[in-house]
């Protein structure tokens, strides 16, 4: 499950490791020309243009329900709260989109830092702060954040083609052939196989790279699962490809592997989850140190991460600092137990509280509730551990009103006190979000960070589990336990906003903006036609687009043009 499995293949066998021409990171110029041609495809009935029309669909019920600008378009903070919810529902964490990343101090090019993280971050950042300069600085509008979404797809697909193209070179087959059955088989075993290592893959001639591939399925869990899902896909794509698969039709099969492997992980969190469920302490959704640290030693799983290294992950509840909890839900997500997949986004167990806070986002369409509405619309939501319909207790609903309270009477959605009710209502599911904030870090990072190793040893984690004396009931005895009550968790009055606006400043519904920004996405879109069409037609163009339509980036110069237009 976690991704120390693929760093012992990595360092025991030296097969793989980071070198240049392995990771594909776009520079500034393809970043903006894949944007734009996203733009320019909007214009033309095109495949891309009704895809930019589904991930509108998709991102709607948030579009709504965030907090907005007076014309109802979205500030850049909000903008990459937005995509990061929207992708996590793939199971992909976008990097540089995580909860409290703002885009500062990452590089504006891609290419200053070699720092691999400022590299990988900087290309989301960019890319709304390009679009920002694109529409003088008015806010994102919906056609623009699908825009935003379809561009990162499109570059990731980039990234996916230049893995399989890495596979047919070091397996040195001609790109130009057709497959047989038997290759295609080989050919997706070893893009798999470079996809679940990151792109970190330099071996070269079929000989070194079956090899490697013996090594690999080897150390890894499950690999004939993920043989027989992988083969799964690619009968669904090609039920009979007699003829054999060329480069192109691999390309479609590779991508589709990439793009439904969230999907695939789920069952393995769904492993990890109830591992953690069997040992529930009588606290809601929370495991004992000791317990959890007895299952590493006669588990599958791990478990073994030091209680400092949790804490930072935020995966720790030290209510009672003498009996530490790990909470279920904050673990299940937390980055030890993701891998790299890609350059542009790592694979991790998907937040269940998203389907969650997406139907209630759904029906109340705005950022705020209403108390009544909320509980009404949550007694009637059921997750994997809570059944619907359900009476909320006293207790949720003391804390709700209190939350309206402090907000004329409305509940802010993107708050840190809503939620920790939502923790509170689904223990199991919605995170618990620390008033400190948490760090999702790797261990790498926190070896980097701190100097010491982010595990217990073997030693130290029989010493836990040995001076525990605690008898209490577990998993589902504690659920039948006479002191186990659901929601009574500790509650902190501490408010943070998890979005950058407080109240909306929407004075207006979103469908009626001002002339004036209306212009500015029009004037936007041409802008991006005309420099997508230069790139369709003539290559990368390197020249800005703005400076060749005659005016800045600045708002003032939009509004200009505009009044000369008009």
């Amino acid at each position: 499950m976690t991704h120390s499995c693929y760093m012992v293949f990595l360092f025991m066998f030296g097969l793989a490791w980071p070198v240049e021409g392995t990771s594909f990171m776009p520079r500034q110029e393809e970043v903006e020309e894949t944007l734009l041609t996203e733009f320019a495809a909007t214009f033309r009935a095109s495949a891309t243009k009704d895809h930019i029309i589904k991930l509108e669909a998709g991102l709607k019920p948030m579009y709504d329900a965030v907090p907005s600008q007076a014309d109802g378009r979205l500030s850049p903070s909000v903008v990459r709260y937005v995509l990061h919810r929207f992708f996590t529902q793939r199971g992909w964490f976008i990097v540089g989109l995580e909860p409290g990343n703002n885009g500062a101090g990452n590089s504006t090019s891609g290419e200053d830092s070699t720092d691999l993280k400022a590299l990988q971050e900087w290309v989301p950042s960019y890319m709304t702060a390009f679009l920002e300069k694109m529409s003088g600085g008015k806010g994102t509008s919906l056609r623009e954040l699908a825009i935003l979404a379809g561009t990162l797809e499109d570059l990731i697909h980039k990234e996916t083609v230049a893995r399989l193209n890495q596979s047919f070179e070091a397996l040195e087959l001609p790109i130009n052939a057709k497959l047989a059955e038997k290759d295609v088989s080989e050919v997706l075993e070893v893009f798999m196989m470079i996809y679940m290592l990151g792109g970190d893959f330099s071996v070269k001639g079929p000989t070194h790279v079956r090899h490697a591939h013996n090594v690999f399925v080897q150390k890894l869990n499950d690999w004939t699962g993920k043989q027989e899902w992988m083969q799964r896909v690619l009968k669904s794509l090609y039920p009979n490809f007699d003829l054999g698969l060329d480069f192109e039709a691999l390309s479609g099969v590779a991508e589709e592997i990439g793009a439904r492997y969230g999907e695939y992980n789920k069952l393995e969190c769904r492993s990890l989850k109830d591992t953690l469920l069997e040992m529930e302490s009588q606290k809601a959704g929370r495991v004992r140190l000791p317990d959890f640290y007895k299952k590493s030693l006669d588990g599958v799983f791990e478990f073994n991460e030091k209680i400092e290294y949790l804490r930072a992950l935020g995966a720790v509840d030290e209510t009672d600092p003498k009996n530490p909890l790990v909470i279920i839900s904050n673990y299940v997500a937390s980055r030890p137990n993701c891998f790299d997949a890609s350059s542009f986004y790592v694979v991790c167990c998907p937040d269940q509280c998203e389907p969650l806070m997406g139907k209630l986002e759904n029906a109340i369409a705005s950022e705020m509730g209403l108390p009544e509405q909320i509980m009404q619309l949550v007694s009637a939501l059921s997750s994997e551990t809570v059944t619907a319909p359900r009476k909320l207790s006293s207790t949720l609903e003391k804390h709700l009103f209190s939350i309206a309270k402090s907000n004329e009477g409305n509940v802010p959605l993107h708050g840190r006190l809503f939620a920790q009710w939502m923790h509170h209502a689904f223990p199991r599911e919605c995170p618990f979000p620390h008033a400190g904030g948490a760090n999702p870090q790797t261990a790498d990072e926190w070896l980097q960070e701190t100097g010491e190793t982010s595990k217990v040893s073997t030693e130290d984690l029989k010493a836990h589990v040995e001076g525990d004396t605690e008898q209490k009931p577990k998993g589902a005895a504690a659920r039948r336990h006479h002191d186990y009550v659901e929601n009574e968790l500790q509650w902190s009055a501490v408010e943070k906003p998890l979005l950058p606006f407080g109240h909306s400043a929407r004075s207006q519904p979103r469908s009626t903006l001002r002339a004036g920004a209306v212009l500015s996405m029009v004037l936007s879109m041409a802008c991006g036609l005309v420099y997508a069409t230069k790139v369709l037609l003539a290559g990368t163009d390197e020249q800005k687009c703005l400076p060749n339509l005659g005016f800045g980036h600045g708002s003032a110069d939009f509004e200009k043009v505009a009044d000369k237009m008009l």
